[in-house]
């Protein structure tokens, strides 16, 4: 998945693949992910959204 991710160009693919290689806990760095700040200002909100679901269901 990690090459498929290096590979894509579609930014919507590309977020989704980051996306399930964040939850398997398997993402690269978002600097090195993504180039624009607004897709990386988005994988951040993705991240906080993320944690405060796993806060919840503690």
């Amino acid at each position: 998945m990690r090459v498929d991710l290096g590979l894509e160009t579609d930014p919507a693919r590309r977020f989704a693949l980051w996306a399930i290689l964040f939850m398997l806990d398997a993402a690269p760095d978002l600097e090195s992910t993504f180039e624009n700040a607004a897709e990386r200002e988005a994988a951040r909100n993705f991240m906080d959204i993320m944690d405060a679901g796993t806060d919840a269901s503690s």
